[in-house]
């Protein structure tokens, strides 16, 4: 007979283990709290879907655990996620950051081939449907579920002299039926804390310590981080290309580059995100006592003009007499955006009208050191709604090679709900599809991999 397999999450980890447990042979049933699945998927890659990354993965992943990380990932590369999509008649596209997108760019190109294909499997799909709780047994075990019930709901007469109303197609809920579910393997694939709108509510988090597992505290990464400073709302708005250094009590922890996004509370972008799961730690660390660093700790350096150098712009002010005519503000308007020129003339307590000749050399060079170095105190980072993966998660020393749980035989786990997170540019995608692929694959054949990598 076939294995009955049980998916708690309908995310791309849980897409992919059901597709390739039905592929063994496996009896497969996915359980999704949300009324559809895949929710996540749709908004990856600005609704393009970074599928995976060709890139060299090392460097690019955080856990305690890092080798285990790659790994893991040795088993299900970059180039398999490829393969597999076009198996399922899906083309991809690399650009020149190592990125693979859908030919289509269209990351609902890539939900509905995982969704075809878990039809086309026999995959059972249990939308709209909350576990209660998890039952393990000596063999398999039990999943207590309970599943909304939804009807559409009747038109309602309109009173006389009113024209009717128009029926509503929204769904609503009426009841619920509670029902279980007995596996011989269960794939736990509920995702973190992130993005609560897509799925990911931290329930798989709960289950995972009911069964006796241990937790590294899950924090919002690839995040925006909140910053000291009312002039926030001053340049909300401006998009910079720029170099970020980050600091930690003083020491430079690490460099990034490219699109800075300034808002009303603070900094966004992909070289903020890249670092923010630094500052979330160090937060938390600072809270629960395990540093002792004061509020204004973290800082970040912001370079607004990466394409100069210290000599270039010594240069710049030996030429003054070329703009002399122009006022501070439409002198720095030719470097940066005209909201930063403005604020740098306020920093300065100068008019922005103030004319550049009756400024001296020294003056001039402090705008642009200002602009070249410039500093923000971080106070926090958005919450997990706004984070795009979490990190910390199950240590992957509670998990098999097989993905299976050294807690609790025949539960498995995928996705992000290990402790894992990669960079921006597709690597938490891939991390999802390898380890769903080989949960999937060890839950259907129910063999273990009892040695660690």
């Amino acid at each position: 007979m076939s294995k009955k397999v049980v998916i708690i999450g309908g995310g791309a980890s849980g897409l992919m283990a059901a597709i390739t447990a039905a592929h063994e042979g496996a009896c497969v049933t996915i359980i999704e709290h949300k009324d559809k699945v895949g929710k996540k998927i749709l908004m990856t890659g600005n609704g393009k879907c970074n599928l995976t990354n060709m890139s060299d993965i090392h460097g690019k992943y955080y856990g305690d655990d890092i080798n285990r990380i790659y790994a893991i990932l040795e088993k299900f590369t970059a180039d398999d996620t490829r393969a597999f999509f076009q198996q399922l008649g899906l083309y991809t596209r690399e650009k020149r950051d190592g990125g693979v997108y859908p030919v289509t760019e269209q990351a609902a190109s890539v939900l509905d081939a995982l969704k075809t294909e878990c039809k086309h499997c026999g995959v059972q799909i249990l939308t709209d449907t909350e576990v209660l709780d998890v039952l393990p047994e000596k063999e398999g075990g039990v999943v207590l579920i309970e599943t909304a019930i939804k009807e559409m709901p009747s038109v309602v007469k309109a009173k006389k002299g009113n024209a009717s109303k128009k029926p509503s197609t929204k769904m609503v809920v009426v009841g619920t039926k509670k029902n279980k579910l007995y596996y011989d393997s269960l794939i736990i694939a509920a995702g973190g804390q992130a993005a609560a709108v897509s799925g990911s509510d931290g329930s798989g988090y709960r289950l995972a310590k009911k069964l006796g597992h241990s937790l590294i505290k899950p924090l919002p990464a690839l995040v925006q981080l909140k910053c000291e400073g009312d002039y926030f709302k001053l340049i909300a708005g401006v998009r910079a290309q720029a170099a970020l250094s980050l600091y930690v009590d003083g020491e430079l922890q690490v460099k990034e580059d490219g699109e800075l996004q300034l808002t009303d509370y603070g900094i966004s972008g992909i070289p903020v995100f890249q670092f923010s799961r630094i500052v979330s730690r160090v937060i938390y660390e600072q809270q629960v006592g395990l540093r002792h660093a004061e509020k204004d700790s973290i800082s970040v350096k912001i370079d607004f003009l990466p394409y100069m150098s210290q000599s270039d712009m010594e240069e710049l002010i030996k030429t003054r007499k070329c703009f002399a005519h122009k006022t501070v503000e439409e002198f720095l308007g030719g470097l940066v955006h005209k909201k930063l020129a403005v604020l740098i003339c306020q920093m300065n307590n100068w008019y922005e009208s103030i004319c550049v000749e009756r400024l001296a050399d020294d003056e001039l060079m402090v705008c642009l050191n200002q602009l070249k170095n410039f500093m923000v105190i971080v106070t926090g980072t958005n919450s997990y709604d706004s984070a795009q993966v979490c990190c910390g998660g199950i240590p992957l020393a509670e998990i098999e090679d097989s993905m299976e749980s050294v807690k609790c035989p025949h539960v498995y786990f995928a996705g992000e709900i290990l402790d894992c997170d990669g960079i921006c540019g597709g690597y938490n995608l891939q991390w999802a599809w390898a380890t769903g692929r080989i949960a999937g694959e060890y839950a259907a054949i129910g063999e273990s991999v009892k040695n660690h990598v």
